[in-house]
């Protein structure tokens, strides 16, 4: 990544950092008023971001070191570690949530009295952490794309702003229409109807924290990347092979954080000395570069037999 790029980045996630602190402060200020569990729900959200914030500034400086002895094939796998860690911790408080909810719901049926909601302050709570949500998201894939869509901590803060957007829509509107009920046959929700938000919301936003925490997990156990990268790699390599009378016998491409990792296992077809075989494996990089447009380190290992059985999946 060059300079530039990570200039974008950092200031991005300056940006982020202030907009989360505005929204947990905005949130829990909004929850004394207004007594909401939704609503403080959300501020927590933002909290969990803003402080997930600060360790992925640091992360994203570590990302780009060049390698070095101790870490030979550099620091990107810290961006893994940040998206399973900041996964892990959104689902915690995801998970405390619904269970103080259920727990309001089941003191409610055994008699205990609902506290009453004041509604006056979620409106203009709504316009404003939506504002600031949409303008965190825009700005999070605008500099996304600008560093040619490289950095998984960029990537994992724009998708968590569109998540907190969705939280703060669905919480804030479903309070301010639950008024209307009273008339309906559902009058008898109302007075726990902050409780049953706050169950349905973390049903709602519960999917993407646990898909992006069981990808980061796959990265970091040194998982194969998408059959149709492979597929797209390989096609390319065996091209290039193929007009330098080598024959690839398989490849493996796997990814963490930024970084490719891609190894390819030839049979030359004839002995090779060292300065022969540098240049093919520069040659393979190149292309590998051109292919996937990222950080990549690649290894080109000559062998007479294929690593893998055909069809082998790992299972």
């Amino acid at each position: 990544m060059s300079r530039s790029a990570r200039q974008i980045e950092r200031a991005s996630l300056s940006v982020g950092v202030i907009g989360n602190v505005l929204g947990a402060v905005a949130g829990i200020a909004v929850f004394q008023m207004s007594r909401s569990e939704a609503l403080l729900l959300d501020g927590l959200f933002s909290a969990v971001m803003c402080g997930t914030g600060l360790v992925a500034m640091q992360v994203s400086a570590n990302a780009v070191r060049p390698p070095t002895r101790a870490y030979p094939y550099g620091y990107a796998g810290q961006e893994t570690l940040y998206v399973l860690f900041r996964s892990l911790v959104l689902i915690g408080v995801i998970g405390v949530a619904a269970i103080q909810a259920g727990l309001a719901i089941l003191s409610y049926s055994r008699g205990a009295p609902a506290e009453p909601l004041v509604l006056t302050p979620v409106g203009w709570y709504v316009l404003w952490m939506s504002a600031l949500c949409l303008g965190l998201a825009w700005r999070h894939r605008r500099d996304w794309i600008l560093t040619k869509r490289r950095s998984e901590v960029l990537r994992s803060e724009y998708q968590e702003a569109v998540l907190d957007l969705k939280l703060t829509l669905a919480a804030g509107l479903a309070l301010l229409g639950a008024p209307l009920l009273e008339t309906t046959p559902l009058a008898a929700i109302v007075p726990i109807i902050d409780p049953l938000l706050v169950l349905v919301l973390c049903v709602g936003v519960i999917r993407d924290p646990l898909r992006t925490f069981l990808a980061a997990i796959s990265e970091a156990a040194g998982a194969a990347c998408g059959s149709e990268l492979v597929a797209r790699v390989r096609a390319g390599i065996e091209e290039l092979l193929s007009s330098l009378s080598v024959r690839l016998l398989d490849l493996t491409v796997m990814k963490t954080g930024r970084t490719y990792l891609v190894v390819v296992y030839v049979d030359t077809g004839q002995p090779m000395d060292a300065a022969g075989f540098d240049q093919l494996r520069e040659r393979v990089q190149e292309r590998c570069q051109s292919l996937l447009s990222a950080l990549l380190f690649c290894e080109v290992i000559p062998t007479a037999h294929a690593p893998f059985e055909p069809g082998e999946d790992g299972s």
